[in-house]
């Protein structure tokens, strides 16, 4: 079933103050930009652990990399011939690391010492194979309302379930290619993610595996990663059409236009009550208020190409930068109006 329920905000209402290259204003914000040990990486997903541990993906040199709250940075490599490019990871409900692993097809899983212990691979293909990727494509992956893993399968056209102990199960998207992408459990516990070929935002009852479509502006909009907002509503990046979408529980959309070749990405809500999101083409970082006030700040490290981004445990705000760097947003508590 598919709704069609959006509102696009006046470019008028949103209020853009590009800041100093610095990465700092007189709003009480410090970006930090750190480089990983070594070269040629290219940092993606992010996850934080509860003990202040972040966790980050490294596409280029097949690693996950541990980067403690004191700064260490530890990676590890991930065994096996055919790993590829790792685009999804989350801290699982038993402990463990547990991230997508496009050319095996599989969730990995890994302790918190290192040690990789689990490869499971999913049961469906491609619904359209190409010499670059037969498998499922997993990408986003995250912790379900139910407890278990649960993950986009981008080129199966299915959303994912695994449980702790390696079990799957599969629930086919209505929208042909829809291209699932970010996955993320929403305040009313359904299973909520993006559909990136199809321009739609898609929610799945747990309880009874039913998938309801609620349409964008625009079947180009590209939404790709998606988090719970300050409001209790869900805000998505829309990389296609240089927006912020918006979505509450029972489906209705705002967009937020943002200055064109923004090229969102990453997105996350920081603890200074507002959602924060990368700006990927302008080598930027950007925040947008609950009122829809949107700021951008220059990072210092030269085509940076900030992706992934989430929350710390301390109200910061983590960012990949594939530029081989990682970058923290140190918040004032006080949101933007």
């Amino acid at each position: 079933m598919q709704f069609r329920f959006f509102r696009i905000v006046a470019a008028a209402a949103v209020v853009l103050a590009a800041c100093a290259g610095d990465g700092a204003a007189a709003e009480d914000i410090a970006i930090v930009e750190t480089a990983l040990p070594g070269e040629g990486q290219r940092p993606q997903a992010m996850v934080v652990a509860p003990d202040g541990n972040l966790w980050v993906t490294d596409v280029i040199k097949h690693q996950i990399f541990r980067i403690a709250p004191g700064g260490a940075m530890t990676p590890f490599r991930v065994p096996g011939e055919a790993v590829g490019v790792l685009q999804g990871i989350a801290f699982g409900p038993d402990g463990h690391i547990w991230f997508t692993s496009r050319e095996e097809n599989a969730i990995r899983r890994m302790s918190v010492t290192g040690e990789f212990n689990g490869t499971f691979v999913i049961p469906s293909q491609a619904t359209k194979p190409t010499q670059l990727n037969k498998g499922a494509w997993p990408r986003g992956i995250t912790v379900g309302p139910d407890g278990q893993l649960w993950f986009a399968e981008m080129a199966a056209n299915k959303i994912g379930r695994i449980t702790v102990n390696g079990e799957f199960t599969e629930f086919a998207i209505p929208t042909e290619d829809a291209q699932a992408y970010g996955v993320v459990t929403g305040p009313d516990k359904n299973l909520w993610f993006t559909e990136s070929g199809a321009g739609k935002i898609g929610r799945l009852d747990i309880k009874t595996g039913k998938i309801t479509e609620f349409a964008l502006s625009s079947p180009q909009a590209r939404p790709r990663d998606i988090t719970v907002g300050p409001d209790g509503h869900l805000w998505f990046s829309m990389n296609g059409t240089d927006r912020i979408g918006r979505i509450s529980m029972q489906g209705e959309i705002a967009e937020f236009p943002l200055p064109a070749d923004t090229k969102p990405i990453g997105i996350a809500t920081g603890g200074d009550g507002n959602v924060w999101f990368t700006a990927f083409k302008p080598n930027k970082i950007g925040r947008i208020s609950p009122a829809g006030v949107v700021t951008l700040f220059d990072l210092k490290t030269a085509n940076a190409q900030p992706f992934g981004m989430t929350a710390g445990r301390n109200g910061e705000v983590w960012i990949s930068l594939q530029a081989n760097h990682i970058g923290r947003v140190e918040l004032s508590a006080k949101p933007a109006k």
